[in-house]
């Protein structure tokens, strides 16, 4: 394994995905919703959230990928990843606190984008015959 290849990608992945995540939580949602206030608390553990994840799809983007396809490979590994790892556990916790179900599904579709943004990323960059 590339080691500084894989460095790279989970770092621009982590990032991306990071930087996404803030700017929906925190400028969009609020804009859209009236009762979604922007917060920012607790973004340095978002971040090191974000690498984990970013590290755990970038594994498995190599082991899937047979590397003719980075950029495809990478959107659908990442979700596919988003689906699993939100989907699940806020349908958990609408059937726990009584949320909204809408609102599970509207949640795990911006994690289908944001993931998906986030191996995107990862693809292009492990997949990349330059780096």
């Amino acid at each position: 394994m590339n080691l500084r290849r894989y460095v790279m990608a989970v770092a621009a992945s982590a990032l991306s995905m990071w930087v996404i995540a803030g700017l929906w939580h925190n400028l969009v949602l609020p804009s859209l919703y009236a009762d979604q206030a922007a917060h920012h608390d607790g973004l340095g553990l978002m971040l090191v959230a974000y690498f984990v994840l970013a590290g755990l799809m970038t594994y498995l983007y190599r082991r899937a990928s047979d590397g003719s396809r980075p950029a495809l490979d990478g959107a659908v590994i990442g979700a596919v990843i988003g689906v699993l790892w939100v989907f699940p556990h806020e349908l958990a916790m609408a059937g726990a606190h009584g949320g909204s179900i809408a609102y599970v599904f509207k949640n795990g579709a911006w994690h289908v984008v944001e993931q998906g943004l986030g191996g995107w990323v990862a693809g292009l960059v492990w997949g990349s015959r330059s780096s």
